[in-house]
């Protein structure tokens, strides 16, 4: 194996976060943290794969959305054409990909991926939530299907 090859292997991807939250999912008993950790990794190798979708195909509309949701902040138009990702972090990006999809007419995908990210917020964020490990396996397995769907756009 070349070094470049180990060093690729070594870099954490996009499908990486989803596998880790199956590999969690299959474990005979689940912890509650394992639970919401799970939901989250999922959700990020959501939006990851998102964003890379919407980058390599739908450049032009994400950048018109990202001026028009910001209309008011002096944008670095040479950078956001550049799709620079330190630049992009700036921006509420988990918004303007549901309102990108939703206005390129994915609207099932566009309201699925707001309410999956709505899931992860609250095994982040809401500790009075009880959550169960079915409810989590079916979020987790909405995840991957979404994951399919985003990845075929």
């Amino acid at each position: 194996m070349s070094e470049r090859e180990r060093e690729r292997e070594r870099m954490i991807t996009e499908d990486r976060f989803l596998e880790y939250a199956i590999k969690i999912m299959r474990q005979k008993i689940i912890q509650e943290e394992e639970s919401r950790t799970a939901i989250g990794r999922a959700y990020y190798s959501l939006y990851h794969v998102t964003g890379s979708v919407l980058q390599k195909k739908y450049s032009f509309q994400l950048i018109k959305e990202i001026q028009k949701a910001y209309p008011t902040k002096r944008i670095d138009q040479r950078r956001l054409n550049w799709l620079d990702r330190q630049y992009l972090r700036s921006f509420n990006l988990h918004r303007i990909f549901y309102v990108t999809l939703f206005d390129l007419g994915h609207t099932t995908i566009a309201f699925q991926f707001k309410d999956l990210r709505s899931k992860r917020n609250d095994a982040d964020y809401d500790l009075n939530l009880n959550s169960t490990e079915g409810q989590s396996r079916v979020i987790v397995s909405q995840i991957d299907g979404l994951v399919s769907k985003i990845c075929g756009l």
